[in-house]
């Protein structure tokens, strides 16, 4: 996970780049003069639209370099570099001059690599990494296949543009037409496959990809895409004449270079350029949210980054929230999407969940987070209020539930037990008027009128013990204790002040709940109970030696957390499995 923190540097221009770019002017210079010194066979109009096709190239370069797309600047600008270097040594240059035959040596050596790098380029498009094993097994397969056919056309190769008096390579030496067909039929095959694996990588990448990144690598793949099925096509034609797809004719060499070098070229400066537009739409963002209070931010950020898959989530206690204060799972990315942290990673203003092709935009990103930071804070605000709303609404349902569950509990509980008692003893005291001597009588009255005041006392207990009242919250607690046997023990830090009446019944019936719960559900040997008065608070922590890993969502310590929240307490709850339960709850006791 990223945040925008770490987006707001800008970073600095990509240095091998910048190497490259350099690299690439020297070599450009060295051409001017060699064309404006060396006599050469093609004409004017060659030499303009070669030159045309270097400098396309470099353009997207360094738009991609500005952009802060290192790797991918490096990629466009190393193919750049070689194209500027080898397309003089293309002209027909004449004579015999050490010059001249250097450059036709160098140009058959590198135009096999220019093909090379079009297909590492076109497999890394657009983050200028291979990010899958078989990515990098068709660029390490199309380097060797440029390696032995760099080789052959040093060794074997001779330029269309040749003549008589056309300066000759410094390597070049004379093989049989039959070994010069085969060869090239073999290095054709193998460029077709290649082009073939190739199509193959762009399609598997588009299915894989989200709805924005789909819409980014739209045109770029399709150009690239012509490029390669008609790069394939002329290998196909080539390989039987002993030459290359450059080489069938000058009709297919000014196709191929039309597709290769200006349309795939245009097509990245198009996709490059939309990210510089996506920037007006941030400051139309801007100013809809900052003119409109209920502006939806979610909707308006995934309008402005153009990506509809966005979602906001807001940390909201111990949770998140979407911006309407719904609970929410934490942000996780997956194939297509990334999350980015507004703020601090570790306690974020928010999480927004989108595209991965976003992370190659980082300036994008930054501005994002630069305008709507302040709105972002606003946004958490509201929804975390929205959620505590939310929660108040929902706790006060629960309560209202288990009023009316414990109300009826009472009413059961008196009518099968103190009320059957009381009716005992009337139909005892009618006998007796028909029997004024009979003893037994009197003694069956006098139990179930025993029986019924225990149990009046045990109800009234249930619902508010007189000694909470008269003594406090400590000498409560250690009477429930005794009631429920020896595996409850209570301990008293020091002595503990007195609260408001509300306060200690709502820590009471807490602290009995978990007990109950311990009891009831834990199995344990013993459950120790201790009250600590801790400056402006009361801590009971409720702990046993259970089987643990309780469930902090269940209906009774739900209860207990309701209970304590309508008196601004908390409830913590630390369960393992097999290492016991331990409860804490915390009032305020001014």
């Amino acid at each position: 996970m990223t945040s925008f923190a770490d987006r707001l540097a800008r970073p600095p221009l990509d240095r091998a780049s910048l190497i490259l770019l350099g690299a690439t002017a020297v070599v450009l210079v060295v051409d001017a003069w060699v064309l404006a010194t060396v006599p050469y066979l093609a004409p004017p109009g060659s030499v303009l639209r070669e030159a045309l096709f270097a400098v396309a190239w470099i353009a997207v370069g360094v738009v991609a370099m500005w952009l802060r797309r290192g790797l991918l600047a490096r990629r466009i600008l190393a193919l750049s570099l070689v194209l500027a270097a080898d397309f003089v040594g293309s002209f027909g240059l004449l004579g015999s001059d050490p010059m001249p035959r250097l450059l036709v040596t160098l140009t058959a050596t590198l135009i096999p690599l220019q093909t090379a790098l079009a297909v590492h380029l076109g497999a890394s498009y657009p983050t200028g990494r291979l990010l899958d094993p078989f990515g990098r097994r068709v660029v390490v397969a199309a380097y060797a296949v440029a390696g032995v056919e760099a080789v052959w056309w040093t060794f074997a190769h001779v330029s269309a543009r040749t003549c008589d008096a056309c300066a000759r390579s410094y390597l070049h030496v004379v093989v049989p037409e039959s070994v010069h067909r085969a060869v090239s039929l073999v290095i054709g095959a193998a460029w077709v496959g290649l082009c073939a694996c190739l199509l193959i990588l762009l399609w598997g990448r588009y299915r894989r990809a989200g709805r924005r990144e789909r819409r980014l690598l739209r045109l770029p793949y399709a150009s690239i895409a012509v490029a390669a099925a008609l790069y394939a096509v002329l290998s196909v034609v080539a390989a039987p004449r002993g030459t290359s797809a450059w080489g069938v004719s000058m009709t297919t060499l000014i196709a191929l270079q039309v597709v290769a070098l200006v349309a795939v070229p245009l097509s990245f400066l198009v996709a490059l350029l939309r990210e510089r537009l996506a920037y007006r739409r941030i400051g139309e963002l801007v100013v809809k949210l900052a003119g409109g209070a209920g502006a939806d931010l979610e909707r308006s950020l995934a309008i402005a980054l153009g990506d509809p898959t966005l979602t906001v989530a807001f940390p909201v206690g111990d949770g998140f929230a979407d911006s309407r204060g719904r609970p929410v799972p934490r942000p996780e990315p997956d194939d297509r999407t990334t999350v980015t942290a507004v703020g601090e990673p570790e306690m974020p203003m928010a999480l927004i969940r989108h595209d991965r092709s976003l992370d190659e935009e980082p300036a994008l990103l930054t501005a994002a987070g630069s305008a709507t930071r302040l709105m972002l804070e606003n946004a958490r605000l509201q929804a975390e209020v929205r959620a505590q709303l939310r929660e108040v609404r929902e706790s006060r349902a629960r309560i209202v539930n288990a009023t009316n569950e414990a109300r009826a509990r009472l009413e059961r509980d008196l009518h099968d037990g103190a009320q059957q008692r009381l009716l005992a003893i009337g139909i005892a005291l009618q006998l007796l008027r028909q029997r004024p001597g009979d003893a037994s009588l009197f003694d069956a009255a006098e139990g179930e009128l025993t029986s019924a005041l225990t149990e009046m006392r045990e109800l009234a207990a249930g619902i508010h013990p007189a000694v909470l009242t008269d003594l406090g919250l400590v000498a409560a607690l250690d009477a429930l204790a005794a009631r429920l046997g020896a595996r409850v023990v209570l301990e008293a830090h020091g002595p503990v002040r007195r609260c408001s009446p509300e306060i200690e019944a709502a820590a009471y019936f807490s602290a009995s709940e978990a007990i109950t719960n311990a009891l009831k559900h834990a199995a344990p040997t013993l459950v120790r109970v201790s009250v600590i008065d801790r400056d402006d608070r009361i801590v009971i922590e409720v702990s046993d030696d259970g089987a643990g890993g309780a469930d902090g969502d269940g209906s009774g310590l739900v209860g207990v957390r309701d209970r304590l929240a309508s008196v601004d307490g908390t409830l913590t709850i630390d369960s393992r499995r097999d290492h016991g339960t331990v409860v804490t709850l915390e009032v305020p006791c001014a």
